[in-house]
């Protein structure tokens, strides 16, 4: 193991420098992800002893979230062995594929900057990476801050942390990027991203503008390979020709249309933005209308828009969330009561148990007219989600 956690000292070290540096308390969130026994007697979530990954229930969103840049890779040679800190025995998930937690992250910058991570690599505090108890080296998350609803994609080369309940030590770069540097710690949710050879993300959402993992959006059948061409045209620095933009963007509305049609035919819950929609999808069928109106459309992100608002909406992917339950009753009414309060849609988001309300999608305009709106009607601590 690395020099940052092969020595007791090193491990206090850490400790010591965080306590300082954290200006919260530091309270684990113990619900499903974390601290539940699961039907083999695992305790769900990372620490030590007998643990394991508690699985994901919907694929990973990664549209608009910068950071590292998946990749397949295979396991280090070093680093992936179980092992003992502090007289605690921790195991590695060899086999992980899906894993999901809510709980307290920390970061670490200057003290460890230039020294090896527990693979063998320089740590870079600028960079994009993490440091997790269990997970194999390295691996691909999603951390989305819980406080403010910013996200980053970090790669795991490191272990630890190892004070109190925390469940991951963000680099320096990774922690400014979802604006946790100030407070020390923050509450996140962490989802595995599941990067296959061939660069594709088993679990990844298909939206067509995620920006990963783009192999895998050529699941949705032959119109995915059009789409998956023009954008590794972009990324490789060419100009894709006509022909190629045209047939992305018509492969692009026809794969929307598709799954507003299925999702009228049904009437049920569509995705959005890796949360689920809950509320009417009588007007989901606008969702190829609103994607029409853009040069490289998006085949997700439009539950409950009508069709005058998808026009006047057009390229729009940000929201403002202006209150939060575990309550779905509560957030309903919340919904009903400011729906006439609004020009845009408000919907209601269920992302692991808690129930998010949203107005939108906004158009950039519109954004800080629709924020200081909400906030001028008592939502003091809504926030733009993009």
């Amino acid at each position: 193991m690395a020099a940052r956690f092969m020595l007791i000292p090193c491990a206090v070290a850490c400790a010591a420098m965080l306590l300082i540096t954290a200006c919260s308390s530091d309270s684990a969130v113990y619900n499903a992800t974390h601290g539940a026994i699961a039907d083999d007697g695992a305790t769900y979530g990372s620490g030590p002893d007998n643990t394991k990954p508690y699985p994901q229930s919907e694929p990973v969103n990664l549209n608009g979230v910068s950071g590292a840049q998946v990749k397949y890779e295979p396991l280090s040679r070093g680093g992936n062995k179980n092992y003992t800190v502090l007289g605690k025995n921790y195991q590695v998930w060899r086999d992980c594929n899906s894993y999901l937690e809510i709980g307290t992250a920390s970061w670490y910058g200057p003290g460890f900057h230039g020294n090896k991570t527990s693979n063998g690599e320089v740590y870079d505090q600028k960079g994009y990476s993490a440091a997790h108890k269990n997970l194999p080296l390295p691996s691909y998350l999603k951390v989305t801050n819980l406080d403010n609803g910013k996200a980053v994609i970090v790669r795991v080369n490191d272990r630890g942390p190892f004070h109190g309940q925390r469940i991951i030590d963000l680099s320096e770069g990774a922690a400014k990027a979802i604006d946790m540097t100030g407070k020390g710690t923050a509450t996140v949710k962490l989802e595995y991203i599941d990067v296959r050879q061939g660069n594709t993300i088993a679990n990844l959402a298909h939206t067509v503008l995620s920006g990963q993992g783009i192999g895998s959006i050529s699941s949705v059948d032959s119109r995915g390979d059009k789409i998956g061409d023009f954008i590794k045209e972009l990324q490789s620095g060419n100009k894709p020709s006509a022909a190629a933009t045209i047939a992305a963007g018509v492969a692009a509305v026809s794969i929307a249309s598709d799954i507003a049609d299925k999702a009228q035919t049904q009437n049920y819950s569509v995705s959005y933005a890796g949360s689920t929609a809950l509320e009417d999808t009588s007007s989901v069928s606008s969702a190829a209308a609103y994607s029409s109106a853009q040069s490289v459309p998006a085949a997700s992100g439009t539950a409950g828009i009508s069709s005058s608002t998808a026009a006047g909406a057009a390229g729009a992917t940000a929201y403002v969330q202006i209150f939060t339950t575990s309550d779905q009753k509560r957030a309903a009414k919340v919904q009903a009561d400011y729906r006439s309060n609004t020009s845009y849609p408000i919907i209601v988001a269920a992302e692991e148990g808690l129930f998010r309300v949203r107005i939108g999608p906004v158009p950039e305009s519109d954004l800080q007219r629709v924020l200081l709106d909400m906030k001028n009607q008592g939502f003091k601590d809504a926030f733009i989600k993009r």
